[in-house]
């Protein structure tokens, strides 16, 4: 078993949250402003703090939270449409309007669009 003190862990689901609780409630914590660990309901993807006093918080943050397999993969997927639209550049009337051809023009637009919210 995980010893959780001092840890913080990211939960995606019920189940993965009820599992943590189990093993911290064994490990004698309680949440921060109770005198218990029963579950409470908390929205998800969570991230819990397990603190050296034993007690436990939680961080909810309304922002999307990513795990790092999808930002490698996010970013596969866009080297290989850019490579795609670079070979458009250079011989357009050799490239055919494909459904990947397409993919990958509205995933460089999606991203130059979230990357312009983030400026602002």
């Amino acid at each position: 078993m995980i010893i959780l003190t001092g840890k913080i862990v990211f939960v995606k689901t019920q189940e993965e949250y009820l599992s943590v609780l189990k093993m911290a409630k064994l490990q004698g914590f309680t949440w921060a402003r109770e005198n218990h660990l029963n579950p409470i309901v908390i929205p998800f993807p969570n991230i819990l703090n397990f603190y050296d006093s034993k007690i436990v918080t939680y961080n909810y943050v309304k922002k999307t939270v990513y795990e790092a397999s999808e930002i490698v993969e996010d970013e596969e997927k866009i080297k290989d449409a850019v490579n795609l639209v670079r070979t458009f550049t250079k011989y357009p009337d050799r490239t055919a309007l494909t459904d990947s051809f397409i993919k990958s023009l509205e995933l460089l637009a999606d991203t130059v669009e979230s990357q312009m919210e983030e400026v602002k």
